[in-house]
């Protein structure tokens, strides 16, 4: 497929009529997978770090696509099986479900429909077409993430959360799989988490 040597930045600089034509050498299944590449559309600051690392820390303010930098980092790991019990921790309950799941760049919204989790709002869970199975958590709960054990996981707005404890019951819990990980997707704000 052409498109694959380009990313979205390049077409930015491209007049517009090479760029339709681009689009017109694509079959509609490439368009339509295309459209929910984010490797080709995300910008490099917004795709995960390369080599080893256990902790990915998105501190960024409004408009960097923190939320969408977060869901799609969990549906890669759904989408390459390197992930099956995935937990969803926000500052509430109702974050957790509007912003991360049900949001504009929740991951409902992003999800390819022949990829796309059923959603169990009475459960708080997402469970993909593969077997793969989200559990959404309040940080303002930190009892609930004692016991569960995941092998991913993404923590939204961390310097939110009035409950340092429930980021210790996550991380004593991130041991399922080979390779566990965890994003987190945070605005900067003054907390001892991020004191230098």
């Amino acid at each position: 497929m052409p498109a694959r040597r380009l990313d979205v930045t390049s077409l930015g600089s491209e007049a517009e009529l090479q760029r339709d034509r681009l689009f017109a050498t694509l079959t509609p299944a490439e368009a339509r997978s295309l459209l929910y590449d984010w490797a080709f559309w995300a910008r490099a600051n917004q795709l995960p770090p390369g080599g080893e690392w256990r902790v990915w820390l998105v501190l960024a303010g409004r408009g960097f696509g923190k939320t969408r930098t977060g869901a799609e980092m969990i549906r890669a790991r759904v989408a390459a099986r390197t992930a099956h019990r995935l937990a969803l921790v926000a500052p509430t309950a109702g974050d957790a479900r509007n912003i991360m799941v049900e949001g504009e760049s929740g991951i409902l919204a992003i999800s390819p429909p022949w990829e796309r989790p059923r959603y169990e709002p009475s459960k708080r869970r997402l469970t993909w077409p593969n077997g793969a199975l989200a559990t959404l958590f309040s940080a303002d709960e930190p009892e609930r993430l004692r016991g569960p054990q995941h092998d991913a996981a993404w923590c939204d707005e961390l310097g939110s959360w009035r409950n340092p404890e429930a980021w210790d019951m996550l991380m004593f819990g991130l041991r399922l799989g080979t390779d566990p990980r965890v994003v987190v997707t945070t605005t900067p704000r003054r907390h001892h988490w991020f004191a230098g």
